[in-house]
C-alpha cells in the first residue's frame, strides 16, 4: 500500500500537479525570414571612368541589420559599403575591360540572399559630327569576322513568335492601300507574307515580303571593324538583332541591299539622292548610339556628301 501511494505521489509531481504547482508554456522556436534584394535590373551600363556603379536596395522582413558582400567572377574590381553602394576601386578603362560579372550577397547573419549582376562599360566619345557625339578613330580590318557565329539573325526578342525580321516588316508596312494590306502566311500571324513597303534607297515600292530584305544601315561587318568586335558575345548578338535603335534596321529591296553590302558612305550612297541627307544623319546617329569608330576617310566623305546635298 505504501509503495502504491509513493508511486502516485511521483506521478503527480512529475505532471505538475500536487496543488499550487505552476505549469510552464513550451518555448516555440521563432522563424527567421531571408533578406530580400529589390533591384529589378541585373544588367548595368555605365560610362568608362565613372566610379559609382549602383546601390543595392535590400530589406529584411524581420528588421535585422544587413551585411553586404561581393563574390562571383570580378569582385576584386569593386568595393561595397555597409549601405550597399558599389563603386569601382580604380577608374575603369573601356579598352582594358568592358564587362564585369559579380554576385551581391546580403546577409542577416543567419540567411544570405544573393543576386547576380553584369556591368557593361561604355566607351566615351568626345568628338562631334553632324551634331552627334562620335568617336573618331581607326578601324581594325585585321580581325576575323564570323558572321554566323558572332552575329546570327533573326532572334524573336519578345518571344511572340514573330522574329525581328517580321517585326520590322510589320513596323514599316505602309497601311494606305486597300489593295495591299498586311497579310500573314499562317493563322498565328507569325510570318508576314505581303503588304506594302517603301525602299528609300531606290525610291521603289515592294509588295511581297519575299522581295524585301532587312538592311543593317551600319552593316554588320562595318560595325564589327568599327568596334563591335570588342563587344561581349551577348552584346554582339543583340546588336545584330536589336530593335532598340529605330534607324538601324530598315526594310529595303534585295537589289539595293546587295549593292550596298558592307559599304560605308565613302564607298556607297543610295541611288535616291533625295534620301542622302536622312541617310547620312541616320548613319552618324547609329555610330554615335553604339559608340563606333568613324575614320577620317569616312568622316570626310560624310561631310562632303552632306554639304553637296545642301542638308540643313
Amino acid at each position: 500500500m505504501r509503495k502504491s501511494l509513493f508511486l502516485m505521489l511521483i506521478l503527480v509531481i512529475s505532471c505538475g500537479g500536487g496543488g499550487g504547482g505552476s505549469s510552464q508554456t513550451p518555448t516555440i522556436p521563432t522563424t527567421n525570414a531571408s533578406p530580400v534584394i529589390n533591384n529589378a535590373v541585373s544588367e548595368i551600363e555605365i560610362e568608362e571612368g565613372m566610379m559609382n556603379v549602383l546601390t543595392i536596395q535590400a530589406s529584411d522582413p524581420d528588421g535585422d541589420s544587413l551585411r553586404y558582400m561581393l563574390s562571383g567572377e570580378d569582385p576584386s574590381y569593386f568595393n561595397i559599403s555597409g549601405e550597399g553602394e558599389i563603386t569601382f576601386r580604380e577608374s575603369s578603362v573601356y579598352d582594358q575591360k568592358n564587362k564585369y560579372s559579380i554576385v551581391v550577397e546580403v546577409s542577416d547573419n543567419q540567411i544570405t540572399a544573393s543576386k547576380s549582376f553584369v556591368i557593361y562599360l561604355l566607351k566615351v566619345c568626345t568628338d562631334s559630327l553632324l551634331d552627334f557625339d562620335v568617336c573618331f578613330g581607326d578601324k581594325n580590318t585585321s580581325l576575323d569576322y564570323d558572321r554566323q557565329g558572332d552575329y546570327p539573325t533573326w532572334d524573336d526578342t519578345d518571344s511572340d513568335c514573330q522574329n525581328n525580321r517580321h517585326e520590322v516588316l510589320i513596323q514599316e508596312h505602309i497601311n494606305d492601300d486597300a489593295n495591299h494590306p498586311l497579310t500573314f502566311s499562317s493563322s498565328d500571324n507569325c510570318y508576314v507574307q505581303s503588304g506594302k513597303w517603301y525602299d528609300p534607297y531606290d525610291d521603289a515600292y515592294y509588295y511581297l515580303a519575299s522581295e524585301v530584305q532587312i538592311d543593317h544601315v551600319v552593316a554588320l561587318y562595318e560595325a564589327h571593324i568599327s568596334g563591335v568586335w570588342y563587344f561581349p558575345d551577348e552584346k554582339k548578338r543583340k546588336f545584330a538583332n536589336s530593335l532598340e535603335n529605330d534607324d538601324q534596321l530598315i526594310a529595303v529591296g534585295a537589289s539595293s541591299n546587295q549593292q550596298k553590302g558592307a559599304s560605308n558612305p565613302s564607298q556607297w550612297m543610295p541611288s535616291n539622292s533625295s534620301y542622302h541627307c536622312e541617310y547620312l544623319r541616320k548613319w552618324v546617329g547609329i555610330k554615335s548610339f553604339y559608340r563606333l569608330n568613324i575614320d577620317m576617310t569616312e568622316k570626310d566623305s560624310i561631310l562632303e556628301s552632306y554639304n553637296n546635298s545642301s542638308c540643313d
